[in-house]
C-alpha cells in the first residue's frame, strides 16, 4: 500500500518539536521496513530536508511555501487531494497538527498537544483563531488522531466530542545515536569555557510562558539563600531582553550565578548537558517533554515539574516539584545539588527509563494505525 506523509508544515530548524517527531518517525520506519511504500509531500523550504538516496521514500515537492500559513492551508485543502489521487495514495498521514478534509483516502493526523488553547491568549488573535478552527476540523474529520502522551490524549478528548477509540498515543524518543556522538566531542571543536570548569546545573531558556522561567530564577535564588549551593544555573539559549529583567535576575546575571549560553548547535548543546551536575525542567505545560529523555540519555539527573505529561515521561527517574511553588522548586534543587548519591541513583534510573522509548516502537505503533484503517477500508469495500 502507498502511504502519504504530509510534511507541508515543515520549515527546517524552525518548527521545533514537530520536526524532531517527523525525523524520528522516518528513522523508525527505515529500521522497521514495513510492507508499504511511502510518499513524502514537502514544500519548497524543505525540498532538501531528506537526502536524495533515501530508499523506500519518494519525495514530492509541492509548489507552496510553508512560511505563508495561509498559502499552505489553502494548498492543503484545495489542491493536495488532487496530488494524493495522482500518486495513488491509499492513506494520508499529516504529521503537523492539521490535516486536509474531503480526501479520497483514509486520513490520520498527529496532534501533539493543544497549547494554543492552554495559553493561546499570548498568540496573535488571527493565528489562534486559525489554529482553533483547523485543528478542530482535522481532529473531527480524520479517521484517526495520533498524539504523543496520555496527557495530550485527555486534553483532546476533553476539547472535542470524538470517540476515545479514535485517539492513539505513540510516544516520542530520544535520538540516542546523536547523543552518544555528542557526548564525546573533539576537544578542539568545543573548547571548555571558564564556567564549565565549575559545578553547574542546566535548564533551557525560553520566553514561552509554559516554560516557567521567572519562577525557576526566583527558586534558584531561594536555593542559594537556603543552602548556598555551589552550582551555577546555566541556561541554554538566549536571554530574554535585559530591559525586562527584574532586579533579582539582573543581580544573578551580574554575579555570574546565572549564565546564558546563547544559541547552541545540537552537538554543542549535548556537550553542555553532559558536563552538568543535573537538569531542572520547570514547565507547567508540555505535550511530551523530550528534553527530559535527552538529559537522561547523556546520564544527566533530572529535577522536574510534576505537571502535564512530565510524570508520564520521566517515570520514577526524576525528583518532582510543584511548578507553581517557588519554595518547592528551591527545596528540590537543594536536595539534588547537595546529594551526590541521589544524583547517581537518578542517573541509573534515567538509563532504565529510556528503555520504554524508541523511534522504532513509535513506527511500529504508527504502522499499526495505518494497517487497521486500511484493513477496515478493504472490509468496507468488500461488504459492498
Amino acid at each position: 500500500m502507498k502511504i502519504g506523509l504530509n510534511l507541508l508544515f515543515m520549515i527546517p530548524g524552525v518548527v521545533g518539536g514537530t520536526e524532531t517527531y517527523a525525523r524520528g518517525l522516518l528513522e523508525g520506519l527505515r529500521r522497521l521496513r514495513p510492507n508499504h511504500e511511502f510518499v513524502i509531500f514537502l514544500n519548497r523550504e524543505s525540498a532538501g530536508w531528506l537526502p536524495e538516496d533515501e530508499s523506500g521514500f519518494k519525495k514530492v515537492i509541492c509548489p507552496v511555501n510553508a512560511t505563508s500559513r495561509r498559502q499552505r492551508f489553502v494548498y492543503e485543502h484545495l489542491h493536495l487531494r488532487n496530488v494524493v489521487r495522482k500518486h495513488g495514495i491509499d492513506l494520508l498521514h499529516s504529521l503537523g497538527y492539521t490535516s486536509p478534509i474531503f480526501m479520497p483516502c483514509p486520513t490520520v493526523v498527529s496532534t501533539h498537544d493543544l497549547n494554543f488553547r492552554a495559553f493561546g491568549n499570548l498568540m496573535p488573535l488571527s493565528r489562534r483563531w486559525m489554529l482553533g478552527l483547523t485543528v478542530r476540523e482535522s481532529v473531527i474529520h480524520s479517521d484517526r488522531v495520533i498524539t504523543i502522551s496520555e496527557f495530550s490524549r485527555q486534553q483532546i478528548l476533553n476539547a472535542y466530542k470524538i470517540s476515545p477509540d479514535k485517539v492513539v498515543v505513540t510516544y516520542l524518543a530520544s535520538d540516542v545515536d546523536a547523543q552518544e556522538s555528542a557526548s564525546r566531542p573533539a576537544p578542539e571543536e568545543f573548547p571548555e569555557l571558564d564556567w564549565m570548569r565549575e559545578p553547574y546545573m542546566v535548564a533551557f531558556s525560553s520566553t514561552y510562558p509554559n516554560k516557567n522561567m521567572p519562577r525557576l530564577l526566583e527558586a534558584f535564588s531561594e536555593a542559594k539563600r537556603l543552602q548556598n549551593i555551589d552550582q551555577r544555573l546555566v541556561l541554554i539559549g538566549h536571554p530574554y531582553s535585559s530591559e525586562n529583567w527584574s532586579p533579582l535576575v539582573r543581580g544573578l546575571t551580574e554575579r555570574r550565578d546565572v549564565i546564558w549560553t546563547g544559541y547552541l548547535e545540537r552537538r554543542q548543546m549535548f556537550n553542555v548537558l553532559r558536563r552538568a551536575g543535573f537538569m531542572v525542567f520547570p514547565s507547567y505545560y508540555e505535550g511530551f517533554g523530550l528534553p527530559v529523555l535527552e538529559a537522561m540519555a547523556v546520564g544527566l539527573p533530572v529535577v522536574c515539574s510534576r505537571a502535564a505529561s512530565l510524570p508520564e515521561v520521566a517515570g520514577d527517574a526524576a525528583v518532582f516539584f510543584d511548578p507553581y511553588s517557588i519554595k518547592d522548586i528551591a527545596e528540590k534543587i537543594v536536595a539534588v545539588a547537595i546529594n551526590p548519591s541521589l544524583r547517581n541513583q537518578l542517573r541509573a534510573k534515567g538509563i532504565e527509563n529510556l528503555k520504554r522509548f524508541s523511534w522504532e516502537k513509535t513506527a511500529v505503533e504508527t504502522v499499526a494505525v495505518y494497517d487497521d484503517l486500511l484493513r477496515r477500508r478493504v472490509m468496507k469495500h468488500d461488504s459492498h
